[in-house]
């Protein structure tokens, strides 16, 4: 089940499942801390009416979800012709306040009076952590005019919930708190069951592990609605959370609905005008989409999620919600070619926190600039080395030289980079010219993009080569001829040695090599799209070898008339669904093929890639990771962020064909 909405401001994220439940909710990082995670209960919804409840999840409801057009702004639409009703949601976190709110609009299909029951569950695991110390409270209105809400709080995390009965301006009509989850004497589902009889025990407070629930009374003439309004405020404390409450509820939600409107027009107005000229039309849509989701994922301080989907926890001990240097790279990479600057400087800032002291990136942080988990170790066959991933750095340093350059030809001042450059690109250039193996001329060894082989790839051959050369134009800009006679030597170096990554016996490129101590060179001649993508997108190779590796590899995965789906290489047992095929299908992977044949002006594949995306994003608003081969089910993470950046560069080159990228000018100042 992915996120087929995702709503955000930077500080305040949240994930509706397919059922318009909210099943990821993060504070105060997009990405950390998730208090609503795959492991707790999800924030139910259903309507009581003659004597039965119906929550939304229970399969009598037929629900479509989309975006606002070009705005973070979801909506939900669920009908029960059976029951005779339909519930509409609009939903959204708003742009300037820690509020995520639901317009909610109530529909009576039938053609007599009735009456009804809507029940609004949250529950929350506050700092992901279930140690006992989470407490809810009913607080009822006070003299001085403040509403009732429910209170939940721990620690320095307060959530805050209260609503509106919009024909009888009742906060809500009832409510109940309880607990949730395994105890001493036994499983509690949670306070959500007291609704299921349509009366609530209206318990004042719980603690440990908690959920409450509001209950809103409506009452309808034939073809009639109503609405309720729904307020979830995130504070640091009760006392900010009852602040920022009274603000909203001034202001109103329709007019903070409105506000939110505007803020996501102006931010998505350059995007929009150059799409109108640049993008097919009938990918516009989601070409927009993919960039509001892409920015529903940034936090404001400058960590990029690559998923803020945390499904993945049901079959695995992991999930994605973690800044991959690499990833953001190739997020940011699109964002620059639709001139966003101010994400990619917040970016820059955060990665100044997160660089270690040697000028490489770790394999992943968190949001607040700390290392994240790290799968990779410090010996390999006996030789130590850092547990990096040296493409990493190298596409964090190609992606800086050219977001400076695009800068100052825009209009901007290199003088307001040079800080930036001196804490963060220098250190990277230096870094990576000198991790270089004194016989072969190319990489050491590091851990492969795909985290699965510790070697000198292809790839990451191919991303080094490309971010010195690109620092050197850097260096010569700030004046720097040292630095640049330095990294210009070793990116030559790097190109005249390359030649030994090609694998004449297959007409393809090694994936990588490991280099023994006893001098042994072990060769990898595994077929990987990486290494072609590298190769062609760095400019490593020529094109006469290009050429024969794209004829090998879609040779080689059968890639022809609906065939469009790429595995990342051969025999590729990541969430493999089918035991007889070499991996399941990654939309990245189809897409670099895609962006190269564009490139040489042959648009076919590149249409046909795209033609499958938007059919996966007109049914399911977001683009995994991969999907199975067999039956087409998104595996892995959804909405993947480097799925949703390559169909933006995808639908550009499209409409550009025969451009050169990366490396092409941004897109905006052309």
């Amino acid at each position: 089940m992915a996120r087929p909405i995702i709503l955000s401001n930077g500080e305040m994220a949240i994930g509706l499942n397919r059922f318009g439940m909210v099943h990821d909710f993060y504070f105060p990082y997009v990405g950390l801390e998730n208090h609503s995670s795959e492991r707790s209960s999800r924030h139910r919804v259903g309507l009581y009416i003659e004597g039965a409840m119906h929550w939304l999840s229970d399969g009598s409801w037929q629900i479509q979800q989309h975006y606002l057009p070009g705005r973070l702004i979801g909506k939900t639409v669920v009908t029960n012709e059976w029951l005779g009703f339909a519930i509409e949601f609009q939903d959204f976190v708003d742009s300037e306040l820690n509020v995520f709110a639901r317009n909610i609009h109530v529909i009576n299909l039938n053609d007599r009076p009735r009456r009804a029951k809507l029940f609004l569950h949250q529950a929350f695991i506050i700092g992901e952590a279930a140690d006992g110390h989470d407490t809810a409270q009913y607080i009822p209105s006070m003299s001085g005019g403040e509403s009732a809400v429910i209170l939940h709080y721990k620690g320095k995390r307060a959530f805050m919930v209260s609503g509106e009965n919009c024909r009888t301006g009742t906060t809500f009509d009832s409510f109940s708190i309880g607990s949730f989850g395994q105890f001493r004497d036994g499983q509690s589902d949670g306070c959500w069951r007291d609704a299921e009889d349509g009366e609530l025990a209206r318990n004042p407070v719980e603690r440990i592990q908690t959920d409450s629930i509001l209950e809103y009374d409506l009452e309808f003439q034939a073809h009639d609605s109503t609405r309720v309004h729904y307020f979830l405020v995130a504070g640091k404390s009760s006392h900010e959370c009852r602040q920022t409450l009274n603000k909203f509820r001034a202001d109103g939600l329709l007019t903070r609905l409105m506000k939110t409107n505007q803020y996501w027009q102006k931010w998505i107005t350059p995007a929009q005008t150059l799409a109108e000229v640049r993008v097919a039309p009938e990918y516009r849509e989601h070409f927009l989409t993919s960039l509001l989701i892409l920015k529903a994922m940034m936090d404001r301080r400058g960590a990029v999620m690559a998923s803020c989907d945390t499904e993945m926890l049901k079959y695995t001990r992991d999930a994605y919600v973690d800044c991959w240097p690499r990833d953001t790279g190739y997020v940011l990479w699109a964002l620059l070619r639709l001139g966003y600057y101010n994400e990619i400087r917040q970016f820059f800032c955060f990665a100044c926190h997160a660089i270690s002291d040697e000028g490489f990136f770790w394999q992943m942080y968190r949001p607040d600039a700390t290392i994240g988990p790290n799968s990779h170790a410090y010996i390999h066959d006996g030789e130590v080395a850092p547990p990096i991933q040296t493409d990493e750095t190298a596409i964090i340093l190609f992606l800086f030289a050219e977001t400076v350059q695009a800068a100052v030809k825009a209009g901007d001042k290199l003088a307001n980079w040079r800080e930036l450059y001196g804490q963060l690109a220098r250190p990277m250039a230096n870094f990576l010219s000198d991790y270089i193996d004194p016989t072969t001329k190319l990489p050491r060894a590091s851990y492969e993009l795909w985290e699965v082989s510790y070697l000198t790839t292809t790839y990451t051959t191919a991303v080094t080569f490309g971010g010195l050369s690109a620092a050197v134009d850097l260096a010569e800009m700030f004046g720097e001829t040292n630095n640049a006679i330095k990294w210009r030597n070793a990116a030559t170096e790097i190109r005249e040695a390359a030649a030994m990554l090609w694998n004449a016996e297959r007409n393809f490129f090694y994936r990588g090599f490991w280099r023994r101590d006893s001098g042994q060179t072990d060769f990898d001649a595994t077929i990987d799209a990486s290494a072609f993508y590298g190769a062609f997108a760095f400019r490593l190779f020529d094109e006469e070898k290009l050429a024969t590796a794209y004829r090998t590899l879609t040779e080689r995965f059968h890639i022809r008339g609906d065939n469009l789906g790429l595995p990342r290489f051969e025999g590729d047992e990541y969430n493999r669904t089918d035991p007889n095929s070499d991996g399941n299908p990654w939309f990245i992977t189809s897409f670099w093929l895609a962006q190269y044949q564009a490139e040489r002006g042959k648009l076919n594949l590149t249409k046909k890639v795209l033609d499958w995306a938007n059919d996966q994003m007109t049914r399911t608003n977001v683009l995994p990771e991969q999907v199975s081969p067999t039956d087409g089910r998104m595996l892995s993470a959804a909405p993947l962020g480097w799925s949703h950046a390559e169909f933006i560069n995808t639908c550009l080159d499209y409409g550009n064909p025969g451009s050169a990228r990366p490396g092409a000018e941004n897109e905006v100042s052309t």
